[in-house]
């Protein structure tokens, strides 16, 4: 479902003012992975009666935002930067990153698999991306992200060690895979001596097979999940019960052996993982708050019907054995924590407000400056900045100007407070 774009330039807005806080109108992405009820229970309305994967909140010009001023007319975000670049992003952030929004709010609510991917680093998206359309990248940035469980997630998150990866690839019996698994043990005559090598060495391997040949492949990886199923082993249970989905789901992919290259992480609500650039990643289920670098450049290496480029895929993909591991918050009051991953274009914080305390507002942290977006999760809340006042309920978003000077929440919900990173 994509929701309609402003018809009107925003003619009427005379001052940037007019912008200081606003709420805004976002689209959400029809990817079929999606779910066809989550976005709608988090929103509160009938579900589209398709898969919605993402509520996208932001500038980006994939599926930008739109602002609805007070007159009861709309205003791309896009443009509100463009034509008040000061007012709206702050002088601050016009130095660091020019006249564009850096960050990009998301919810993702997922039904089924995503692909296995990677994002490029800031160099590398930098030299490689055209403007003519001849390049793997859709814009020149990186995009580093980090997701936060709404509700219980799953994904793939980082490599496995080789010596890992072969055992579990073993258990499957398939002589197919021998030489895959002879690379990543060491034994094979050319496999190179150091973990990342042979982890670079396999991959290749499998996201070059033959495509004659990848169905017989799968068939084969099928017949031995089956053994290992029946065999009744508690231990990587969860992992080969992926092995078995994803089998289901894409019958000639070799990437299908994902669970067992890559590690199987679980969040809990409330916490979160964060991917940076090159270390591949597949989200399997859940419904979580993402936010990330404002960029769309994804390489896939598997488990899609889209693309995959195997060349700058084998380029970009860091292959050291690592567990990704939760960015640690940090408390900033009693009601509110933050989440700043080491990087420039973003950070993340979580407001909670108590229906004990709906007659007493409380301040977001003024450590906390320049554009932001509000994301209400849960409840009702009523944000003012001044002589404004916006009133959010679950799975809408309002938009805060550089110029706002102190915030605050009163009722009874959680807000979730996306900004740019403290540099």
């Amino acid at each position: 479902m994509t929701a309609s774009t402003s018809t009107d330039p925003g003619a009427s807005v005379t001052a940037p003012d007019a912008l200081a806080l606003v709420p805004m109108h976002n689209r959400i992405q029809d990817y079929d992975w999606g779910s066809t009820s989550a976005l709608a229970l988090l929103q509160s309305r009938p579900p589209s009666g398709g898969p919605e994967a993402e509520l996208w909140m932001g500038a980006h010009p994939a599926a930008p935002s739109d602002l609805l001023l007070s007159d009861g007319q709309r205003l791309a975000l896009p443009e509100a930067v463009t034509r008040f670049p000061e007012a709206v992003l702050g002088q601050p952030t016009l130095n660091r990153f020019g006249s564009r929004l850096p960050f990009l709010l998301k919810v993702l609510a997922i039904a089924r698999p995503l692909s296995v991917q990677v994002h490029p680093d800031a160099e590398r998206a930098a030299e490689a991306y055209r403007a003519d359309g001849e390049s793997p990248y859709v814009d020149p940035f990186h995009k580093p992200e980090m997701i936060y469980a709404l509700e219980p997630m799953e994904a793939l998150a980082g490599f496995r060690s080789p010596a890992q990866a072969a055992m579990l690839m073993g258990r499957l019996g398939c002589e197919s895979l021998r030489p895959l698994i002879e690379v990543l043990d060491g034994t094979a005559g050319n496999s190179p001596a150091d973990e990342p090598g042979r982890l670079h060495a396999a991959l290749a391997q499998l996201v070059d097979w033959p495509v004659i040949d990848r169905a017989a492949l799968v068939a084969e990886i099928a017949a031995g999940s089956s053994r290992v199923q029946a065999a009744g082993n508690t231990d990587y249970r969860e992992v080969f019960g992926w092995l078995e989905r994803l089998i289901g789901l894409h019958p000639a992919d070799p990437m299908v052996l994902a669970p067992l290259l890559l590690d199987l992480i679980r969040l809990s609500p409330g916490q979160t993982l964060f991917i940076a650039a090159g270390m591949p990643h597949c989200y399997l289920s859940g419904l979580g708050v993402e936010i990330l670098a404002s960029s769309d450049n994804v390489l896939r290496a598997g488990l899609t019907n889209k693309r995959v480029d195997a060349e700058e895929l084998l380029r970009v993909i860091d292959t050291r054995p690592c567990l990704p591991s939760a960015v640690t918050p940090t408390s900033l009051s009693d009601h509110e924590v933050v989440w700043r991953p080491d990087v420039e274009e973003f950070q993340l914080s979580r407001i909670m407000v108590r229906s004990a305390e709906e007659h007493r507002a409380v301040p977001a942290d003024p450590s906390i400056a320049g554009p932001q977006i509000l994301l209400c999760t849960r409840g009702q809340v009523a944000v003012r900045a001044g002589e404004r006042t916006v009133q959010l309920i679950g799975g809408a978003s309002a938009f805060v100007t550089a110029e706002v000077g102190q915030l605050t929440f009163s009722g009874d919900g959680e807000i979730f407070r996306a900004a740019v990173g403290l540099g």
